[in-house]
């Protein structure tokens, strides 16, 4: 704050000027500042060119000030907010690599699953063609296990 309480943002310097408060700064700058306004020391209707008309002379040089701050609060608070969402989204990305990760896991050991059940089905249907029971009839082909003698 300066000595009539006005806000000053960090790292400027309103006391120094960057340019030279002349006539013709105020003519090339009319677009960009309104130099009328906050000249100390001078009537603003001293100058009555073009640029002058063309000028808001609403804005005075506290509400522009003031409405710069309040966008520097905007971009401060913006800038905070888009750098947690980053956080946020590469913490999401993070847990979607890992949950494709899993579900590549999970398929391979179903695919493997798979083909250990089919085999053992197999293995199963095989083993049961070739079993017979004690009290069946043997086949008519079989050969005897006793010799004759």
């Amino acid at each position: 704050m300066d000595e009539n309480y006005n806000l000053i943002p960090h790292g400027v310097n309103f006391q120094d000027a960057i340019f030279a408060d002349t006539l013709e700064n105020r003519r090339m700058f009319s677009s960009l500042f309104q130099f009328s306004n906050c000249s100390h020391g001078q009537n603003a209707t001293v100058f009555s060119s073009d640029w002058e008309v063309q000028e808001d002379t609403r804005l005075l040089c506290s509400s522009v000030q003031s409405a710069l701050f309040e966008e520097e609060d905007r971009v401060k608070e913006l800038q905070h907010k888009v750098a947690t969402l980053e956080d946020r989204h590469k913490q999401l990305k993070i847990r979607i690599k890992k949950l494709k990760r899993s579900l590549r896991q999970a398929k391979k050991n179903s695919r493997h699953l798979e083909v250990i059940n089919r085999k053992l089905n197999e293995k199963l249907s095989s083993e049961s063609k070739q079993i017979t029971h004690v009290n069946s009839f043997k086949p008519k082909h079989s050969h005897s296990t006793y010799l004759k003698v």
